[in-house]
């Protein structure tokens, strides 16, 4: 079986270990993961254009969109693989004839071989709403869905900037999270697997002892070595998102929340994902939103309806 066909895909909710997850595995001498791609999704829509990859015209159009896909925060999707546009054409065509993942996985082949390794993997939280699509297109993929506290997660977005309110940032943990099992759940025991962030690090050894051989991977220590590498291995456009990548495994990093987060930001989160952190093993706390802020908030949400209400009819008349 080609190594092209064995990738490794770790998903799950933003800021839950995905980013630590990776620059771990990527330690590993037979293992690549490059940044974030985010064009699987996107770029596939253009399939189409793309054809079986045989013509250069073809292939041309994949590496242009490739260097015009912006995957996040200036970084575009082409850089990841690390390649020349030749070494790209080149492995297309060695590739070709072939479809859309068949193509992607060239790349991704041709970016680990570089760097001397055998295997391949991606690490794109997202991907974890998509895990029966990647599933099917890459037939022989393996799932690692990363899952943290929904607590330590709400407040790290809201730190990071991706949301300000504590309460829609326990709801996106809470889908995303359901997702991705729900997907990932579909699939047999050896192609999905689900790993807790606090476990990897209060005990990451026999975690990591354990994964390596789900992953048909030999253990070793050179795993721990992220934090001498970390800098290289993460996009200058994300490196403020991971001021921590510099430093060992932290065993103070699991349930930040109880020391960071206010009552009532902790009775917030419990509210919209309790049901789901109590499924997990997580403990509540049992803090309450307030009553008078319940109402207060009730008042509001039918306030905002009513006024929206009330602005479509007034559009359907003709008044604004």
């Amino acid at each position: 079986m080609s190594s092209f066909g064995l990738p490794v895909f770790i998903v799950g909710c933003s800021r839950s270990g995905t980013t630590l997850l990776r620059l771990m595995l990527t330690q590993h001498p037979r293992l690549h993961i490059p940044p974030e791609s985010e064009f699987l999704l996107s770029l596939h829509e253009n399939t189409d254009h793309y054809g079986d990859f045989t013509d250069p015209h073809q292939r041309w159009f994949f590496i242009r969109d490739l260097q015009t896909t912006e995957v996040s925060m200036g970084a575009y999707a082409f850089s990841i693989f690390d390649l020349s546009v030749h070494e790209a054409e080149t492995a297309l065509a060695d590739r070709a004839p072939t479809d859309f993942a068949g193509a992607a996985a060239a790349l991704f082949d041709a970016s680990a071989h570089k760097h001397g390794k055998q295997r391949w993997g991606d690490k794109t939280p997202h991907y974890v709403r998509h895990i029966e699509w990647l599933s099917e297109a890459f037939p022989e993929s393996q799932f690692v869905h990363m899952i943290r506290d929904g607590r330590d997660v709400a407040r790290s977005r809201v730190e990071a900037g991706f949301t300000v309110s504590m309460r829609r940032s326990a709801r996106h943990w809470k889908e995303e999270v359901q997702t991705g099992r729900r997907a990932g759940r579909l699939l047999p025991a050896h192609r999905y697997r689900e790993l807790f962030y606090e476990d990897l690090v209060r005990n990451p050894k026999p975690l990591l002892q354990d994964l390596c051989d789900w992953l048909d991977l030999e253990f070793t220590e050179a795993l721990f070595a992220f934090d001498e590498s970390g800098d290289a291995s993460v996009p200058d456009e994300h490196a403020h998102l991971h001021d921590k990548l510099n430093a060992p495994v932290d065993p103070s990093r699991a349930q930040a929340w109880k020391n960071s987060l206010s009552s009532r930001e902790i009775a917030d989160v419990e509210a919209e994902a309790g049901d789901l952190l109590r499924e997990l093993g997580y403990k509540l706390t049992g803090k309450h939103v307030p009553l008078w802020l319940r109402g207060l908030r009730g008042l509001h949400r039918n306030t905002l309806s009513y006024t929206k209400s009330l602005v479509q009819r007034l559009r359907q008349l003709g008044i604004v």
